[in-house]
């Protein structure tokens, strides 16, 4: 049975399973329902399994799809990081990595890595996805990732938690930005007087009372944006403050101030556990492990030469 099967069709499982849709899965595919159907057909056939419920209205996984679907697609992430290694060999240029981003983590961990992994890979393809880490985390599961780095504070909570293995990165302090002629910067007010910017989904944070009332009453944040940047943004316009990793607050030019200790990132980097890595993705690890180490080192030192901040 098995040794007929070929990854075209478990391809057309795994699309088909994942889009709910005979119409958009042909779509997506390039081929017409109807082939669609046959290829699914003879699957089933080879697995002497029914996958797919049909009516004319809806195509839903049956319980056998539903424990055949992340077999198939180790198998596919298997086939993709062979060939992948196979193009190394010929052209060691070649390749991609994808990886899932929290937006703490994105910049500058992140950004300063793939520059650097640049530097020693040239023509490597890097892709970042950012979005809520719970989102992240089951695109990881689904195969689409290669690894994610967000709050394992997430990773812990979430339902895939023994399908997925971390590696911690150093903690780095979480400080108060806003612009530098804002009255915060003065010593003036007090930060839950003030409009907030935080990328979404908000972090988790030990906030002022005051804060805390307006979050638990869906009222917190002022902007909830996309990414640290956009927040940032805010914050230089003066209409708004925000948080971020110092290494990032130290760069931005803004009036920085320093929180309780306890506000620090718990980033790590997050992987299949029994997914293999292929050397390009150990290779990106690498390098961002050791960017995170040396921007907890220089962070440290420059909140050392500068303890006003």
């Amino acid at each position: 049975m098995l040794r007929s099967m070929n990854l075209r069709r478990l391809h057309h499982f795994d699309t088909l399973y994942r889009l709910g849709s005979y119409a958009r899965a042909a779509d997506e595919l390039g081929l017409t329902q109807s082939a669609l159907t046959r290829s699914i057909q003879k699957l089933e056939e080879e697995l002497g399994a029914m996958l797919f419920d049909r009516t004319t209205h809806y195509v839903r996984p049956t319980s056998d799809a539903d424990r055949l679907i992340r077999s198939a697609r180790d198998v596919i992430a298997a086939s993709a990081n062979l060939e992948q290694e196979a193009r190394g060999l010929a052209h060691p240029s070649g390749g991609v990595v994808h990886v899932g981003a929290g937006p703490y983590p994105l910049q500058p961990l992140l950004t300063d890595a793939i520059a650097r992994f640049a530097g020693t890979h040239p023509g490597v393809r890097v892709t970042v996805t950012g979005g809520p880490s719970a989102q992240l985390l089951e695109t990881l599961v689904d195969r689409r990732l290669d690894l994610v780095v967000c709050n394992r504070a997430k990773f812990a909570a979430s339902g895939h938690a023994d399908e997925v293995m971390s590696i911690p990165l150093p903690p780095e302090p979480l400080m108060l930005v806003c612009a530098p002629d804002h009255p915060l910067a003065r010593g003036e007010g007090d930060s839950a007087a003030f409009p907030w910017a935080l990328p979404r989904p908000a972090p988790g944070s030990n906030f002022p009372r005051a804060i805390r009332a307006r979050l638990a009453a869906g009222q917190f944040p002022d902007y909830e944006l996309d990414s640290t940047a956009a927040c940032l943004d805010m914050a230089r316009s003066g209409r708004a403050i925000t948080v971020v990793p110092r290494a990032l607050a130290l760069r931005s030019g803004l009036h920085a101030i320093a929180l309780p200790p306890s506000e620090v990132t718990r980033d790590a980097i997050h992987f299949l556990r029994n997914r293999s890595r292929s050397t390009l993705v150990a290779a990106f690890v690498d390098v961002l492990r050791a960017v995170s180490q040396a921007e907890a080192i220089d962070s440290n030192s420059a909140a050392s030469a500068d303890p006003a901040r």
